[in-house]
This record gives C-alpha cells, structure tokens and sequence, in this order.
C-alpha cells in the first residue's frame, strides 16, 4: 500500500451492528453501549478519509486509513493480502470470527505511444500481464518495435524502467512482466518503418498529382485543337 492508494474495505462478523457501522459509517448506539462507550472501541472517523459507497478509504501522505471503530491503521508497504490479515488480526480484538476484504479501487495501468488506443485501465481483478494491457489499447501498430517495450514502475517514490523483449519467450520470467498498480507501459515507434510508409504515402500522392496534370494536359490540347 502507497499514499494515494484508495482501498475497498469490507468487514463481515458475527456482530450485525458491526457490519452494519463499518460498512456504512452509520453509528449505532445499541452497537456504542454493547463495546461500551468508554472502552475506545468506537473511534472517531475522518468524514474526509470515510466514504465507503462511493470513494473507499484513500491511504494518507503516512500511509494510513483512518477506519471505522478500529481508527487509524498504518498500511504502509503492505500487499493487499497482508493488510487484509493485520486488519483481521484487529477486528478479532472487538468482534468474533471477522472476514475482511481488502481490494483496490484506483487499480490502474497506462498504456502509451505507438499503439491503437492510449489511455489509462483499471484493472478489476489487480492482476495483469503486458500483453494484457497492449489488448486493453487495442494493440501495437505496425510501427511497433516490439522488442523494446519500456515498463516505468514507481515504488515508495522510487521510478525505476525496464525494456522488455515480447518476440523473447524469456519474457514470461520478467518482473516487469505482470504490471503493478500506476505502471506505464510505453511502446516505442519503428522510425525508419514510418519514414518509409510515409515515403510511400508521398510517392502516390505526386504519383495522382502527375495524372492529374498528365490528363489536364491532353484535354486542353484537345480543345486547342
């Protein structure tokens, strides 16, 4: 988990009331007089971090999300499968036999350069590959170089980049080749292959250009005649 990240935060127990204050944010004051209102079961919620319906929690600049009756909770570094068992580890302290979900929201990938459809995806599952991705952008064109796709990955402010080989079957071994939240993947143009398209593309331009004058040419000559 990263500052920024925004997380899908679901807590079932065997406590209705639970369920229902952590999953809505609505407090309950059956729930407060059962855990005890002393006790610092229930802890305040940041109305700007809490909004599980439409926005998830967003990991602050500390890397942390402020939760419903567990407060703040530090994620940072974490993998979704480890926060998903600190937070169960938490729950367990206040309610019985939890089950926590924990998936990103904002899991996305951007594909640019010499492809049919640049843009940024988000990625439902959290898993994707290269070639994956390329689908999602509708693939190279023909003025791809496909033996030197960039990958640009930044971790814990990091930015580092890695060419990868798609005609190498060795590619499958890459760690770069399953793509990570906010990696931008860059497909480079073959510019000698455009240089001669568009060579191509002018030849036949003058090419009906010349016709054109060829036959103007021979009407007028008619007509004079």
């Amino acid at each position: 988990m990263e500052k920024g990240d925004i997380l899908g935060i679901t807590i079932t127990t065997l406590n209705p009331e639970y369920n229902q204050l952590f999953n809505s944010g609505a407090v309950s004051q059956s729930l407060i007089t059962s855990q005890g209102a002393n006790s610092g079961a229930i802890n305040s919620v940041n109305s700007n971090n809490f909004d599980v319906t439409r926005n998830g929690f967003q990991v602050d600049e500390n890397g942390a999300v402020n939760l419903p009756i567990l407060g703040k909770q530090n994620l940072a570094g974490l993998t979704r499968k480890e926060a998903q068992d600190m937070l169960t580890t938490e729950v367990a302290k206040t309610a019985k036999d939890p089950i926590v979900n924990v998936k990103f929201l904002n899991y996305k990938v951007t594909v640019i350069g010499e492809v049919t459809r640049p843009g940024s995806f988000t990625i439902p599952d959290e898993r994707v590959n290269v070639l994956e991705a390329l689908g999602m952008a509708g693939d190279m064109t023909p003025f791809s170089v496909r033996d030197s796709v960039l990958v640009i990955r930044e971790k814990d402010g990091v930015r580092s980049m890695q060419r990868i080989n798609l005609n190498d079957k060795n590619v499958f071994n890459s760690p770069y080749f399953y793509l990570q939240q906010n990696d931008v993947v860059y497909v480079q143009p073959e510019n000698k292959l455009k240089s001669r398209q568009a060579g191509g593309d002018n030849l036949r331009v003058w090419s009906m250009v010349l016709t054109g004058i060829s036959v103007l040419s021979l009407a007028l000559f008619r007509f004079i005649e």
